[in-house]
């Protein structure tokens, strides 16, 4: 399955110090059926190519314990992402954990793209935003995400 590449943009790069960023929510369900929300950043996701199958692939590093949770139960979840005038649906499967080694409970996961949808109507949309800085650069451990995530084979 390909990634849309106004995706694959909206995915690339890190975010800036000082500057508005774009939020990225991963849904996932619950155990009683319910949808769980994860809201990631662009520190915390890459967008590739499995080697393996020449598919695009996702990967995302969090720490979010009922999603991963989630995600190991049934290895199923919904990538959106706001662009200039669509939303992006991305289904994604869970094909790799990668554990953190210092205990902080983080993991990497590796997602094979399994479907996308883009809903648009033409009308300019504005992402869910966050303001970036020095504080949020540590709290989401932003360098040590891109390693993580190159040990996946994202960089």
């Amino acid at each position: 399955m390909v990634l849309p590449p106004e995706v694959s943009g909206l995915l690339a790069g890190q975010p800036g110090e000082d500057t508005w960023e774009p939020v990225a929510h991963l849904l996932t369900t619950d155990t009683d059926g319910y949808p769980r929300v994860c809201l990631l950043s662009r520190a915390e996701l890459a967008a590739g190519t499995d080697p393996a199958t020449g598919n695009d692939a996702v990967g995302c590093v969090m720490r979010a314990t009922h999603t991963l949770a989630n995600l190991r139960r049934n290895g199923r979840a919904l990538l959106v992402v706001t662009g200039a005038e669509a939303a992006h649906y991305v289904r994604l499967g869970a094909r790799e954990f990668l554990e953190a080694a210092d205990g902080s409970g983080r993991a990497a996961v590796a997602f094979d793209v399994t479907g996308t949808h883009a809903d648009s109507l033409g009308i300019p949309l504005r992402p869910m935003t966050f303001r970036a800085d020095a504080r949020v650069r540590q709290l989401e451990q932003w360098d040590s995400n891109r390693e993580f995530l190159a040990r996946l084979g994202f960089g």
